[in-house]
């Protein structure tokens, strides 16, 4: 028989085929209505006795749709949201550390009102030790075959996460707790999945670090070292990953609803269970699908208020601060980098701000500002905080930023392969305001910065300063050196979007047209 799981994960709230770039525009190459039209293509072709439908979280955030459905405090629009993804049929879940970004209460309903099951044996209440929201695990039985299924979590979002959105909860190892439970359902079972919202900390082919083992990601582990372990459904990532190692296959379908997963088990049930003849594995662009009309339904009215909301104006500058390209803007600077540090500073009165370019596609602002331009520039649920750092630890803290790039021999500038692939992660990549920095980057990495000074004057080692970043690179995100919850001096209650509508509003503003940095 075939046995065939069908997955999907990080759809990220994009419920419709569009990046909400321009109003009307729904041929993007995504989206959930079209994975809804994949998974029941696939599911037809297979028997429903045959499938199982699996998704890896980070589903309540990401997109415009879903800031919208939670900024406007109705639950009518959580519940349509929550709708659409009950109408693609899955079968059983799990929870994407991007699902704590709206608080406890928000993330409670959305599972509530679920109608699959929420696996979660990591992510605990502190004072009773068992799951927070869903079960530890389920077995489901398709044409006489049981499957159990494993739900995990990375465990790092206390490192990412403001302490009230978390309050309460207990975040265990995801290879600890997946290594005791899969002792106990494999004997239950005939096959055993795993459902991970976390990614891969080495490269699956060569066994090398491809990252700090820090625990966000412990994939690799859970692969090679707990033999009961079948098959591995993940994301996080954001990787297309398609790969079966020694037997067990192990797949990852993008970003934004781009692909699902396909993998498919030939069985044979004799009276010692079953026997594993063959596994395939592959992806399935879902661009090859049409939208389902039953999810375009749903979503049309929570779509229609979204897009009427995004065109809100918000504010009205004197001057545009573009960002004409993005890798360029990084490289070299721009207007919007500059205003968005500028805002750092006005809310806490740090004497550096840190930041990257968020979104590949920013383009910063015109003079009149709309809150689509803020969602596409800065599309984080972020908090602002203030991290106080010695002269030497936030000259440490610079000189990573230079580890990111290189110089070709004709004097190019470009970014290293390994924020490029598997999949680009140039939101790790911070520059510094106002520091004056310089980067020889023919120098070793640790030693290229050939300038940094703050109001014209050197940064002193021993000197306390205070640094405005989000809360993301401050608790870990981007493996830098030197940060620490510790260093944390407070964290502002308002996210990037309040933050822009205050300050774009409170007065006039100079957007600083002056650049700051330089690799060379």
């Amino acid at each position: 028989m075939k046995l065939v799981f069908l997955h999907s994960s990080d759809t990220h709230g994009y419920l419709l085929p569009t990046d909400y770039q321009n109003d009307g525009e729904y041929d993007a190459p995504f989206g959930l209505s079209r994975v809804a039209s994949a998974i029941k293509s696939e599911k037809a072709k297979w028997g429903e006795d045959h499938v199982i439908v699996t998704d890896a979280g980070d589903c309540l955030q990401g997109s415009p749709l879903a800031a919208y459905a939670h900024g406007s405090k109705n639950l009518d629009n959580l519940a349509r949201f929550t709708a659409a993804y009950n109408a693609v049929g899955y079968d059983v879940r799990c929870l994407g550390n991007h699902d704590f970004n709206f608080g406890q209460d928000y993330q409670a309903y959305y599972v509530d009102n679920n109608k699959a099951p929420f696996v979660n044996c990591n992510i605990l209440d502190q004072a009773t030790q068992v799951p927070s929201l869903g079960r530890d695990y389920v077995i489901l039985e398709r044409d006489g075959v049981k499957v159990g299924v494993l739900g995990i979590t990375t465990q790092y979002i206390p490192h990412w996460e403001a302490a009230d959105r978390i309050k309460g909860l207990d975040f265990k190892s995801a290879f600890d707790q997946i290594k005791r439970f899969a002792k106990i359902i494999k004997p239950q079972v005939d096959l055993l999945a795993v459902l991970y919202h976390g990614g891969f900390e080495s490269d699956l082919e060569t066994g090398k670090a491809t990252e700090p083992h820090n625990g966000e990601n412990e994939g690799y582990r859970i692969l090679t070292e707990i033999p009961e372990v079948d098959v591995m459904l993940t994301g996080h990532q954001h990787r297309r990953l398609n790969v079966i190692k020694d037997g067990k296959p192990c797949v990852q379908p993008g970003y934004r609803g781009e692909a699902i997963a396909e993998v498919v088990f030939d069985l044979d049930k004799t009276a010692d269970g079953v026997k594993i003849n063959s596994v395939d594995s592959k992806l399935i662009d879902t661009k090859d699908y049409e939208s389902d009309p039953e999810i375009v339904k749903i979503v049309k009215p929570l779509d229609q208020a979204t897009q009427a909301w995004l065109d809100q104006p918000i504010a009205q500058l004197d001057e545009p601060a573009p960002i004409a390209d993005a890798n360029k803007g990084r490289i070299e600077g721009a207007p919007f980098i500059n205003l968005l540090q500028q805002m750092q500073l006005y809310f806490t009165d740090a004497d550096v701000s840190a930041t990257a370019v968020m979104n590949d596609r920013a383009k910063g602002f015109g003079k009149t500002v709309t809150m689509r331009d803020i969602l596409l520039n800065y599309p984080y649920a972020n908090q602002l905080v203030r991290v106080k750092l010695t002269g030497k630890q936030l000259r440490h803290i610079v000189e990573h930023t230079a580890t990111f790039l290189r110089k070709d021999a004709d004097g190019s500038i470009h970014f290293i392969d390994r924020y490029i692939k598997p999949k680009p992660e140039l939101y790790h990549f911070d520059v510094f305001y106002p520091l004056e920095y310089e980067a020889d980057l023919s120098k070793p990495e640790g030693q290229r910065l050939t300038k940094l000074l703050l109001h014209g004057q050197p940064l002193d080692d021993d000197k306390v300063y205070h640094l405005a970043v989000n809360n993301y690179r401050a608790n870990g995100g981007g493996f830098y050196p030197e940060y620490s919850m510790d260093k944390i001096e407070f964290t502002l209650d308002k996210d990037y979007v309040q933050m822009f509508s205050e300050y774009l509003t409170h007065g006039p503003i100079h957007v600083d047209t002056k650049k700051y940095y330089r690799f060379y």
